[in-house]
């Protein structure tokens, strides 16, 4: 990572100071701006407490490593630590990417108590960026004023989506740019960002490679279909079609991941979808992330598609969604939408309702397995 900007600030004091709205806190001073106790003793917001937590642990306890956990998406939620090396250099990796300089603003509307949320505090501290928190649970656009400007954010596309509702002109002239992380990215979302004067990214990453390695431009003169690594991280795929990370800047070299890709070189690749998920129906792959990314913000309901039993074809197509109603009152709505944007072979055979899913505690939904 040598050369790359923020370098000048070694691993070693890479967390001695950070900046917040243009004042430089040192250690004490960093954890006490985000103490979870106002000077009238009342409790302050959760969201801040995380923050206070992460910090406290960067610097007070002498930031050898942060303790983290995995999103739970596949299987239960995993306890993990990353090192202050990894820390740092997946923090050089995207100041490398992106071009970020000591001094530029960034925007923190992430929680804190997942990866996402904890790498901006630690891009701002060892890039030496200067940080903006908000309330993420709030609308984003809602928690700014209109002046604020910054070079970099990182959202989730919900956010996103509702900061262009709410005000596209204002999207544009306050964020440079975006990058997106911690769920699919709906087509009708891609659809939206284009012509966006703010630079839109979508990263793909995980805790264990301590977030994004790879990034896809969504708009812009040209958007991009496929990720493209960054840095020194490289690609391979395993015997299942499935895609490996190989991260020279980490402790852990290698990632064995469960993401069906198309690989189409060492450094580029085309995600299909999770091998958990697959359809195999037919003769046929049908990857469902693939259809809901069709088939988001056009049905009104959270939902997704899964396998079920099918004698003639082993297995078939099923929809399942997220409403208090019962299947057939909303049958009527929701199929013609499906047989107007996916192919017929992509029909589901059965539409199930759940009042609520079961999600990760980041809120990722956890998949009925159906058979």
């Amino acid at each position: 990572m040598k050369g790359a900007p923020g370098s000048k600030r070694t691993i070693a004091r890479a967390f001695d100071s950070l900046t917040v709205d243009g004042k430089v806190l040192g250690r004490v001073e960093a954890v006490e701006h985000f103490n979870v106790h106002d000077r009238r003793g009342r409790r302050d917001q959760t969201w801040r407490r995380a923050i206070h937590d992460l910090i406290f642990d960067l610097t007070l306890m002498g930031g050898t490593s942060i303790s983290v956990t995995t999103s739970g998406t596949t299987g239960p939620p995993k306890a993990m630590r990353i090192p202050r090396r990894d820390l740092v250099n997946s923090a050089r990796l995207t100041a490398r990417a992106f071009g970020l300089q000591e001094g530029d603003r960034a925007l923190l509307c992430l929680p804190c108590a997942y990866i996402a949320g904890k790498m901006m505090v630690v891009r701002a501290m060892a890039l030496g960026l200067d940080l903006h928190v908000i309330d993420p649970e709030g609308p984003v656009l809602g928690n700014l004023k209109v002046m604020d400007r910054f070079r970099f954010a990182a959202m989730v596309p919900m956010q996103l989506h509702r900061a262009i509702q709410d005000d596209r002109a204002r999207v544009e002239h306050q964020f440079d740019t975006i990058l997106l992380g911690g769920g699919p990215v709906s087509k009708a979302l891609e659809e939206d960002v284009q012509g966006l004067k703010t630079a839109v990214y979508q990263g793909y990453g995980s805790t264990e490679t301590v977030t994004h390695v790879a990034l896809r431009q969504l708009n812009g003169a040209r958007p991009q279909a496929g990720y493209q690594a960054i840095g020194d991280t490289a690609f391979s795929q395993d015997e299942r079609g499935c895609l490996v990370v190989h991260t020279p800047h980490l402790a852990r070299k290698q990632h064995v991941t469960n993401d069906l890709v198309e690989l189409i070189d060492d450094h580029q690749f085309l995600w299909l979808g999770r091998i958990d998920n697959v359809i195999l129906s037919g003769g046929k792959k049908f990857y469902p992330e693939q259809m809901e990314k069709t088939t988001a913000g056009l049905i009104p309901y959270p939902h997704y598609f899964a396998p079920i039993p099918d004698d003639r074809l082993g297995q078939a197509v099923a929809m399942v969604l997220e409403t208090g109603r019962m299947p057939g009152e909303v049958i009527d709505e929701v199929v013609p939408v499906l047989m107007k944007v996916l192919p017929k072979h992509q029909w589901p055979r059965r539409i199930m309702a759940l009042h609520a899913f079961d999600r990760t505690p980041s809120g990722k939904i956890i998949r009925l397995k159906l058979y």
